[in-house]
C-alpha cells in the first residue's frame, strides 16, 4: 500500500513540474489538451484540425504538411481503436462475469480490449509527437523575430514594426 500511494505521488509531482511551458509570442507554442489540441501564435489560439489545416497547410512546406497529415492519421486511428478497445473490454467484462457464460471468451476479449484501448493511447500520443514536431519545423523555418525601428522621413518621424 505504501509503495503504491508513493508511486502516485512521485507520478503527480513528475506531472506538476511539466505543468507550465514557456510561451514565445513570436513562435508557435503546441499546449497539448484532451481536446482539442491547441497551439498559439501570433497572439492567435488554434483549436481543432480545421484550424490546424490552414495554419500548416498554406505554408506549401511539404514536410509541415506530412506531419500534419500523420498526426490527423495517428488521432483519428488511435480514437478508433481506443473506441473497439473499450467496447471490447466492457463485452468481455459482461460475457465473463455472466452466469452460464463462457469465461474463457470473456476474459480474451477483455484482454484483448484492454491491449487495443493502450494501442489507441499510444498512437494518440504519437499523432501528438507529430504535432510538436510540426511546431518546431515551422518556428524553424517561418517563425520571426520581431523588430521595431523608428526614424525621419521628408515628412516627418515614422514607426516601423516588423514582425
Amino acid at each position: 500500500m505504501k509503495s503504491i500511494f508513493l508511486f502516485t505521488i512521485s507520478v503527480c509531482t513528475a506531472v506538476a513540474a511539466f505543468a507550465q511551458q514557456p510561451y514565445n509570442p513570436n513562435k508557435m507554442v503546441f499546449a497539448p489538451t484532451n481536446k482539442p489540441n491547441t497551439i498559439i501564435y501570433n497572439d492567435t489560439i488554434y483549436k481543432g484540425s480545421s484550424q490546424f489545416k490552414n495554419l500548416f497547410l498554406r505554408t506549401g512546406n511539404v514536410e509541415l504538411a506530412m506531419l500534419y497529415r500523420e498526426h490527423q492519421t495517428n488521432k483519428i486511428t488511435g480514437n478508433i481503436v481506443t473506441t473497439i478497445g473499450t467496447v471490447a473490454t466492457i463485452v468481455g467484462v459482461s460475457e465473463a462475469t455472466k452466469s452460464g457464460g463462457n469465461n474463457t471468451v470473456g476474459w480474451l476479449v477483455t484482454g484483448g480490449g484492454l491491449v487495443a484501448t493502450i494501442t489507441g493511447g499510444y498512437l494518440i500520443l504519437v499523432g501528438q509527437r507529430r504535432l510538436v514536431a510540426a511546431t518546431e519545423l515551422f518556428n524553424k523555418h517561418y517563425a520571426t523575430k520581431a523588430t521595431v525601428g523608428a526614424g525621419f522621413t521628408n515628412n516627418g518621424i515614422g514607426v516601423v514594426v516588423k514582425f
